[in-house]
């Protein structure tokens, strides 16, 4: 079943199948989230914001286009408003408590180790969204509002510093 299927059933208010378009699309959801925010439990939050984004605004869901890149959208944006809000927090370095976090994504660990190696933002969203989520450089342009052959220099130059790092050949 492709997700324009799902999408059709949620405008009905129809939402049994909701747990199964979840499980298809979790993973790019979570991993653009990660990409932004480099944490993993404020990558679940956004993760579930965007699911509930999407359901309250379905109804302007295009059939056609890609779910994917509409879900991506959302939660990159909502991603980039914590990371804003982050920021703006002030922390009390004594009352941080450090809780790791297992996420059940499989590799989730050794891709983020890789990916920490590149000391881009840009270049570390662009990978993410090429090589693990599989998005089209055309698709990744449209998402980050850059022109096709920035994305493409850029994710070159990720590929290169991989390369170089750890002998990572995508």
């Amino acid at each position: 079943m492709n997700a324009d299927s799902y999408v059709k059933e949620f405008v009905k208010n129809d939402y049994s199948r909701f747990n199964e378009f979840y499980n298809l699309t979790k993973k790019q959801v979570y991993f653009t989230a990660l990409s932004v925010l480099k944490d993993e439990m404020l990558a679940e939050d956004v993760l579930q914001e965007t699911y509930v984004s999407f359901l309250e605004t379905v109804d302007g869901y295009k059939y056609g286009s890609n779910v994917y890149s509409y879900l991506t959208v959302i939660a990159r944006n909502k991603s980039i408003n914590v990371y804003n809000r982050q920021k703006r927090l002030v922390f009390n370095e004594d009352a941080l408590i450090t809780q790791k976090h297992e996420v059940d994504f499989d590799g989730e660990r050794n891709v983020k180790d890789i990916l920490s190696l590149l000391h881009n933002d840009v270049e570390r969203e662009i990978v993410t969204y090429h090589v693990i989520l599989g998005y089209k450089f055309i698709e990744i342009a449209k998402i980050l509002s850059m022109p096709l052959g920035t994305v493409l220099w850029r994710y070159n130059k990720a590929i290169k510093t991989l390369r170089e790092k750890v002998g990572v050949n995508l």
